[in-house]
């Protein structure tokens, strides 16, 4: 007896983590199986500290077999979107919003995307796959987009098969046994894939042919009147609004058009930012400035010292004015410098003392055991204790191809950068890269470029390295045969894939996995490939001086 078998694989939210059972009969010769699947975005997703987050005004870009764009808004918790199977690449475009739970609502927040983007992902059939995007605010590092396929297969095998969808009638099979496969079976006349061509879509209305060949190309063809390249110009961009001109013709140029009323040029400024509750003018002009103004009483410039860190805590100074100095002060009773001595940081767990009075002296206290100076090695590519510096700039240590010359690099307007030997964390050499300028074009820094190229690092997760500046910004990139000249692979070179720290005067241990490193955006968009490595390269950006010191760099 023929029967209707149907399989379930279902898709739930990650916030919701409610567990569905799915059940499936045994398969007959005769059915078949659809080779689509679903690929579903969950934009709401909790930090590591619990907060709860919401991802809106979000365009992604889907593409691959076949090409989608999706848009999810403030009040869409998921996004699901049918696919074939097969491999895609699913990119967030610029102009998200990450906004935060307060508890009466979602409040918008400064926000930085550091995972990979484009995020690749393979639609199996009847299988599970998950596409996440990661997110830095606040100082939480936030996860959306765990979502799941959501397949459906059916065949009702009480009917003939039939030949009337755009799968069936494009796959060269005659499916409903008719004789006529295809465009050739009169069920398929309505298909997208069998259809006439016609001049109906915006990039059929501009790409300057006559797609339907009625005679008339382009805007000319009344089918495509109502499409945006050919409607009338409009004045409800932000571009449109600031640009002095009358765009839409309608007698009211920028701001003074209505159209325009809700855009950012022509909104009214604000006075809630640190910087604008810090500049010593009225920017909403309310008659209140900077810290007088309500609107500035929560941010950091306007909030009264307080005396609860572990700086201001062993400063020696009464910071909140309370007639308490650091330890004195109730408020630094629960601050490490105040606290009893403890063995749990990198510095107490390699001094050689015991600095807890357990008994157990650095790496062998389990409170050690999970910091980065107690952590397994990995293989070291430089450490600077092979006197390099006796003779010239140094060269990296370890056994190829893991080797290649340590070298400087500025914009032109920085005086020579030196390189010299400087004490490392633990009493060792340590690399220095110091200039007394500050570069105005490109920025300054120190790169090692590897002798044998490219260089395969995807046994590795990551690199680990210990690094101290003077308390600003650094960028840590990956060269690539994708990101460089040398691969003849792009046209915009030198985006390498990396990360900003923020370095201050004294010595910290850096972790980086691989995936951890995103382009900035401004040259070719690539994938990160780990086998085709073939510099990395520490630099501080314009503005700014250059002091970077380096030591221990290996792969972990």
């Amino acid at each position: 007896m023929r029967h209707l078998r149907q399989l379930f694989v279902c898709s739930v939210l990650a916030i919701a983590a409610i567990p569905v059972g799915c059940t499936a009969d045994a398969p007959d010769d005769a059915e078949q199986e659809s080779e689509v699947g679903s690929l579903s975005l969950a934009l709401v997703g909790n930090s590591s500290s619990g907060a709860t987050y919401r991802l809106s005004q979000a365009w992604f870009d889907i593409y691959g077999l076949t090409a989608r764009t999706i848009y999810g808004g403030g009040d869409t918790p998921a996004l699901t979107e049918v696919l074939p199977v097969g491999p895609y690449d699913v990119m967030l475009r610029p102009g998200w919003v990450l906004e935060r739970w307060t508890g009466g609502g979602y409040q918008p927040v400064s926000a930085s995307l550091t995972s990979a983007n484009p995020t690749w992902v393979y639609i199996g059939e009847g299988a599970t796959s998950t596409v996440a995007f990661q997110f830095r605010a606040d100082g939480d590092v936030v996860s959306v987009g765990h979502g799941r396929l959501d397949i459906v297969i059916g065949v009702d095998d009480t009917t003939p098969l039939r030949e009337d969808t755009d799968v069936a009638c494009s796959n060269g099979y005659d499916d409903d046994g008719d004789g006529r496969p295809d465009c050739s079976d009169p069920d398929c006349q309505w298909m997208p894939f069998c259809g006439p061509v016609g001049e109906d879509t915006d990039w059929e209305c501009s790409n300057g042919y006559d797609d339907d060949m009625d005679g008339l190309a382009d805007c000319s063809d009344p089918d495509c009147q109502g499409y945006p390249f050919c409607a009338p110009v409009r004045e409800d961009t932000d571009w449109a609004c600031s640009n002095g001109a009358d765009d839409d013709m309608d007698g009211l140029a920028d701001c003074a058009d209505p159209d325009c009323q809700w855009y950012s040029f022509c909104s009214p400024w604000r006075e809630d930012t640190d910087a604008a509750c810090s500049n010593g003018y009225d920017d909403d002009g309310d008659g209140l400035a900077d810290c007088a103004d309500p609107e500035c009483q929560w941010m950091p410039y306007c909030m009264p010292v307080r005396e609860d860190t572990d700086w201001t805590c062993s400063n020696g100074a009464d910071d909140d004015g309370d007639g308490f100095v650091d330890c004195s002060d109730a408020d630094c009773q629960s601050q490490p410098y105040c606290m009893s001595w403890r063995e749990d940081t990198d510095w107490a767990c390699s001094n050689g003392s015991d600095d807890d009075a357990d008994g157990l002296t650095d790496c062998s206290d389990p409170d050690c055991g999970w910091l980065p100076v107690c952590a397994m090695p990995g293989l070291v590519i430089e450490d600077f204790e092979d006197g390099d510096f006796l003779f010239s700039a140094p060269y990296a240590g370890s056994a190829p191809p893991f080797t290649g010359p340590w070298v400087t690099y500025d914009d032109g307007t920085v005086p020579p950068v030196n390189l010299f030997s400087v004490p490392g964390p633990f009493s060792s050499t340590a690399l220095a890269a110091h200039s007394p300028g500050v570069p105005s074009a490109s920025g300054a820094g120190v790169t090692l470029s590897f002798d044998m190229w490219p260089v395969d690092v995807s046994s590795f997760q990551g690199i680990r390295f210990h690094i101290r500046g003077q308390g600003t910004q650094v960028r840590f990139d990956v060269g690539t045969l994708l990101t460089t000249p040398e691969g003849g692979l792009c046209s915009a070179c030198y985006d390498s894939h990396g990360i900003d720290l923020w370095v201050g005067t004294e010595w910290v241990t850096v972790e980086l996995r691989w995936w951890d490193l995103i382009q900035q955006g401004w040259g070719t968009l690539v994938p990160f490939e780990p086998w085709s490595v073939m510099n990395l390269n520490w630099r501080t950006p314009v503005g700014q001086p250059l002091r970077i010191e380096i030591d221990d760099v290996q792969l972990f």
